[in-house]
């Protein structure tokens, strides 16, 4: 699965949960793990130091500790040494030091122990501790972002030049056949870096951004401000109009996205026209989903049938885009450190339950709009809190959550 260094926000949501002062220049790497919504493993120097995830059910922000997060908290319970295997166990009260801070301890709460030459977690169970995990004492040593990029500049650089030489291969394969090449550009970080190594290869390189007209005016602002910066022959389409559709196809949800035909693919198939063949460059990864973990490099679309999608950083990690964009300076859509991890419509059902009540925080009289209408379609308060109005068809893990509120 992908990884990414924490942004600003995140940063701000551990220092918060946990009482530290992580400086946003920390290199704190987070990996994605199976869930119900946002669920990330947290990794600091190599080191998983627990989990951190959105609840549907609290609609709050939780972290799960590992052991190895005892290595930089001070664990509260104290275990006297003993032969005993404890990992997975409950521990007699006798082996517990300081019992008496238990009291403060609530049911189900994790808590850090130490055991002579080992720190761990447990968990209070109808008063009793459950160990969790152990893990050796060692230092952890904290390292800057920085120090991270000084570490693997050279594994970037290679990534760079095997992304320019498959650019290059469909461009010389282009100028032959005299074929049309472009690029995509959405206005996020992996577009911004496959645009900008294109842009090396090939002069005037047309890219090709589509205004849905439901994009957060920060992208808007940042798309003109990227291309004025790095001098793009930019070519800016419009989308359908959403709202009329809507009335006919409802809700758009994760499993009928038939706003991404309307708004982005139509005008493009539209445009596109002008071209007999037409190759685009496309900054879509193999680790962002399983289902574009199927890419190869080239793929025919399978609406406009003159054009060719490449994939130059398909193999690259979202730490490796970030990378790139620290070690060349280049700038970024800001919308990633107010705690967005897809650019795009700000009521995408296929962005994160946590990002779209992100944009209740940010943008309410956005968030007020969507939510009026979701209301007239017939959905809940809850159903539009906790994200049910993503899917047409329920999956297995939301019907679960119904279940488990029903009962909460």
């Amino acid at each position: 699965m992908d990884d990414k260094f924490a942004s600003k926000f995140e940063i701000d949501i551990l220092n918060k949960l946990l009482n530290k002062n992580f400086p946003y220049n920390l290199a704190v790497i987070l990996k994605k793990i199976g869930g119900l919504d946002y669920r990330k493993k947290v990794f600091i120097s190599g080191e998983c130091i627990g989990v951190l995830e959105f609840d549907l059910i609290d609609l709050d922000w939780k972290f799960h500790p590992y052991a190895s997060y005892y290595l930089i908290e001070e664990p509260k319970i104290k275990i006297k040494p003993t032969k005993r295997r404890l990992k997975g166990k409950k521990v007699p009260i006798d082996l517990i030091e300081n019992s008496e801070e238990l009291k403060g301890i609530n049911e189900n709460e994790y808590v850090g122990v130490e055991v002579g030459n080992y720190v761990g977690v447990a968990v209070n169970k109808e008063g009793k501790l459950k160990i969790k995990d152990l893990t050796l004492k060692r230092e952890i040593k904290f390292e800057k972002i920085e120090d991270y990029l000084k570490k693997n500049k050279e594994r970037i650089e290679k990534l760079e030049r095997k992304s320019l030489s498959i650019i290059k291969r469909y461009y010389e394969k282009c100028k032959d056949k005299n074929w049309a090449i472009n690029a995509s550009f959405s206005g996020g970080k992996d577009s911004s870096v496959s645009t900008l190594l294109a842009n090396k290869v090939i002069s005037d390189l047309e890219v090709i951004f589509i205004d849905t007209g439901l994009e957060f005016k920060d992208t808007i602002n940042f798309v003109k401000r990227f291309a004025k910066k790095y001098d793009l022959n930019l070519i800016v389409l419009k989308g359908k109009n959403f709202w009329e559709h809507l009335e006919k196809e409802g809700i758009p949800t994760k499993d009928y996205r038939w706003c991404n035909s309307v708004c982005k693919l139509e005008p493009l198939k539209e445009y596109l026209k002008r071209y007999k063949r037409v190759y685009t460059i496309d900054g879509s990864r193999r680790y962002e989903s399983f289902t574009r973990g199927k890419l190869s490099y080239e793929r025919k679309s399978g609406f406009i049938e003159n054009q060719i999608n490449i994939f130059p950083i398909l193999d690259w990690k979202g730490t490796d885009v970030w990378s790139w964009i620290y070690l060349n300076d280049v700038i970024y859509n800001e919308l990633y450190d107010k705690g967005f991890e897809r650019i795009g419509c700000y009521m995408c059902p296929s962005a994160l339950n946590a990002e779209f009540l992100r944009v209740k925080e940010l943008y309410p009289e956005l968030f007020n709009k969507w939510v009026d209408i979701l209301k007239r379609f017939g959905y809940d308060e809850d159903e539009i809190l906790r994200g049910f109005w993503r899917w047409k068809k329920l999956p297995p893990k939301m019907k679960e959550l119904k279940k488990m509120l029903k009962n909460y």
